[in-house]
């Protein structure tokens, strides 16, 4: 029988996350929480940058809000609540049966209120992969300012 597309996003996000799991694990504390002079941000950063736009899909109720994070030190300072943290999207990615309608409060100009969109779960989904596979490849950049391959 074959996969719902929707379980076909899933598993494509869960193997990307498994590769930033694999990841985490060939780094220090120091290089995970390391701000290279000439960038912004730590790789844990972006690894919570990451996880907090997935838990923002999860934690809907009516409506997303991208915007409206957590922004959880913890998880930008510690691998290992970072890995906690990927396991539990991993686990609620995998527990995904089927799409649904979801609306997104999307801000493309700060000088007016956010307006409503309608999209779905599969839709969400794939931005999702993509926007991990875009903080992915900066992660790569900046392990590469610090010497690592």
């Amino acid at each position: 029988m074959p996969m719902d597309s929707i379980q076909q996003i899933s598993e494509d996000n869960v193997q990307v996350l498994n590769q930033l799991l694999t990841f985490l694990t060939s780094l220090d504390s120091i290089q995970y929480q390391n701000v290279p002079t000439n960038h912004g941000s730590s790789m844990g950063a972006h690894v919570r940058h990451i996880i907090e736009h997935y838990q923002s899909v999860f934690k809907a109720t009516s409506i997303i809000d991208y915007d409206d994070r957590k922004r959880d030190k913890m998880v930008e300072s510690s691998r290992s609540a970072a890995a906690r943290q990927i396991n539990y999207v991993i686990q609620t990615l995998n527990d995904i049966q089927a799409d649904k309608s979801i609306v997104v409060l999307c801000t493309t100009n700060p000088s007016i209120a956010p307006s409503e969109v309608s999209s779905s779960l599969a839709r969400e989904l794939i931005f999702l992969y993509s926007h991990t596979t875009h903080h992915m490849a900066i992660i790569k950049l900046l392990s590469a300012s610090i010497g690592l391959s």
